[in-house]
């Protein structure tokens, strides 16, 4: 039976979108098995980007119960949904049945062949350091890279580390050793955690660190 990526997102709540719609851009940005520019009836990785980014706001700011907020919240998901649907044909095209391939995407593939390879998740990147930025309100964040990771995915919050909820995606990287996180409040403390993406999936979350951004 030929590979099929699963493109039913309804399955997932809206922090689990969240995270499974990064894990798609991310896996879909600088993926030699999907160069650009793609069919010109697709939506484009930067439009695709700009879609997922707006979710992910949303998202968060849906979290004050605000009813116009949720409004907007599912939207957005709505916007998002029909891009990720749409390109996922060309998706399975362009991989001519090739399961690692498929895999690269960052989509789910359905359980009749995803059970063709089993891996064990990716370990959390460790020598993690977290220090001061060059500029005020940045924070620099490096790992030692992981073998068979394409891609690092940081995430920050100012409130409780231990609740999932709390965490808000910072930034997507190639490099393990210069990610930098910008935009921040000076004086202000930020836990900030970090974890690979592979052709097999997302790895697991370093501990948290915490600073003070200067």
């Amino acid at each position: 039976m030929q590979p099929k990526l699963i493109v039913t997102f309804d399955r997932l709540n809206n922090a689990e979108f969240v995270t499974k719609s990064g894990t798609i851009v991310a896996g879909l940005t600088e993926n030699a098995n999907y160069p650009e520019p793609w069919m010109p009836q697709l939506p484009t990785l930067v439009e695709l980007t700009i879609a997922q980014t707006d979710f992910q706001t949303a998202y968060h700011e849906a979290l004050s119960m605000d009813r116009l907020k949720i409004a907007h919240r599912e939207d957005c998901r709505f916007i998002l949904t029909g891009m990720l649907r749409k390109l996922a044909p060309y998706i399975e095209i362009v991989a001519q049945g090739n399961v690692s391939v498929l895999e690269t995407s960052g989509y789910d593939l359905r359980h009749d062949t995803a059970h063709l390879n089993i891996f064990e998740p990716l370990p959390a990147p460790i020598d993690f350091i977290v220090s001061h930025g060059a500029f005020s309100g940045t924070i620099d964040v490096k790992v030692t890279r992981l073998d068979g990771v394409s891609n690092y995915e940081a995430q920050i919050t100012q409130l409780d580390p231990m609740v999932e909820l709390n965490w808000v995606h910072a930034l997507w990287s190639t490099s393990a050793t210069h990610m930098l996180i910008s935009n921040l409040i000076p004086g202000q403390i930020y836990w900030v955690r970090v974890r690979g993406l592979g052709a097999h999936g997302v790895g697991l979350w370093t501990d948290p660190h915490n600073i003070m951004v200067i």
